[in-house]
């Protein structure tokens, strides 16, 4: 275990893997790999080792709220889609050596974890009373993005305020002095580390099994660097009010499971971009929705069952067309021309989780198609690598212009 950008420097080079032939009983292509490739994004995150867990067990079969079971929510009960999250955390240290130190400091995150994510909404609501802000610090609270949270977190270690001390202390801090609202820290930490897991199961309002590893550096909170993981479902059911059974996985020569897990992995470099609040960060949709429509699902009678209308002769012509998308989504030109074909998908029967009151499918929309926030703003300059996966084997990989 070490920290991050102490080992495994990565070449810049553009890699396309494993587009060979088909083979018999799974079509898959032969990954090739060359001797100048990267390794892995996934090994990167998996050479962490363990950190300070707090993450739910699986939840129970038959399960029809997504709160079954879990021991770790997230309240976001002034949001426009209020409901209760269930999440996973994990949290790493590492002093300027980039020697692990967070097993010397389990009872400072422990603490810090149920200040930050283990908030009480009704005792947040009572502290500030009648304040003039109170309802839209609870919405912002209620808000937080994952990342967002993370900083928090990176910012009580770092003892270095970025965002208001009531996100970072609680309500107590609305109006702060130094005594009450400052810690010191971990004077010792110089890199903090924080994974946030979601399963799709437990995930109604986005149904994609994801992490979303957050990296900082001391003196550099507003400049981390981000990993994203995401699952494409292949027959998870989810406990929520529909309870669907969910399958986006395409067919390939004639098999509907020729690839049992298909994943995607993508980086999000430091130096590109200041981020200290929700809108600095991108919405892992920016892939998945567009990959989930014209590349993998497409248009089916059902989106609530398992189904797919897209098919494809071997797994090298799925790979070809990830590809095109990719590099099409990067531009905000190419974005635009993306966002304007998902717009017949961006309706009640494939977002239906949208559309019984909260936020609204117009303005969900209107959000992830959008160029302020959404796919017509492009992947640039947020995204650079961003890896394909067939049941845990790399075969394809897919650079911007500058990593």
């Amino acid at each position: 275990m070490h920290a991050f950008g102490k080992t495994n420097p990565w070449s810049p080079a553009v890699f396309l893997l494993g587009l060979g032939c088909a083979t018999t009983p799974t079509p898959l292509p032969e990954p090739l790999t060359p001797p100048s490739a990267p390794p892995p994004l996934h090994e990167r995150v998996e050479a962490l080792g363990h950190g300070i867990q707090f993450r739910n067990t699986p939840i129970p079969d038959g399960a029809t709220a997504p709160e079954v079971g879990a021991d770790f929510v997230y309240a976001r009960t002034f949001s426009a889609n209020s409901r209760n999250s269930p999440v996973g955390i994990e949290v790493w240290l590492f002093n300027e050596a980039g020697s692990p130190i967070h097993g010397d400091h389990g009872e400072y995150l422990r603490r810090l974890y149920g200040e930050i994510y283990g908030w009480d909404p009704g005792a947040w609501q009572r502290t500030l009373g009648d304040r003039e802000n109170a309802a839209s610090v609870l919405q912002q609270k209620s808000d937080m993005f994952w990342e967002s949270l993370s900083q928090h977190v990176a910012e009580r270690v770092f003892d270095d305020g970025v965002t208001p001390a009531v996100f970072r202390h609680g309500p107590q801090c609305i109006a702060p002095s130094v005594t009450e609202c400052q810690d010191g820290g971990i004077a010792e930490a110089h890199q903090v580390v924080v994974r946030t897991f979601l399963e799709a199961s437990r995930d109604p309002m986005n149904p994609v099994t994801r992490s979303i590893t957050y990296i900082a550096q001391r003196g550099s909170i507003t400049d981390p660097e981000l990993y994203f993981e995401l699952h494409v479902p292949n027959g998870v059911r989810i406990a929520g009010p529909n309870e669907e059974t969910l399958d986006f996985r395409p067919v390939i020569a004639g098999q509907t499971d020729a690839i049992r897990e298909i994943q995607l992995w993508a980086h999000l470099p430091n130096g590109r971009k200041s981020r200290s609040t929700n809108p600095d960060y991108p919405d892992y949709n920016l892939i998945f929705v567009p990959l989930r429509h014209l590349i993998l699902q497409g248009e089916v009678d059902d989106p609530q069952q398992p189904a797919t209308g897209k098919t494809y002769p071997d797994a090298s012509s799925l790979i070809s067309s990830t590809q095109a998308l990719i590099h099409q989504l990067r531009s905000p030109e190419g974005g635009r021309v993306v966002a304007d074909q998902l717009n017949a998908f961006l309706t009640p029967k494939y977002y239906y989780m949208f559309d019984v009151g909260g936020q609204g499918i117009t303005d969900y929309r209107n959000y992830i198609l959008g160029d302020a926030a959404g796919i017509a703003r492009g992947l640039d300059p947020d995204f650079g690598r961003i890896e394909l996966m067939f049941d845990g084997i790399r075969v394809a990989t897919f650079v911007d212009s500058v990593e």
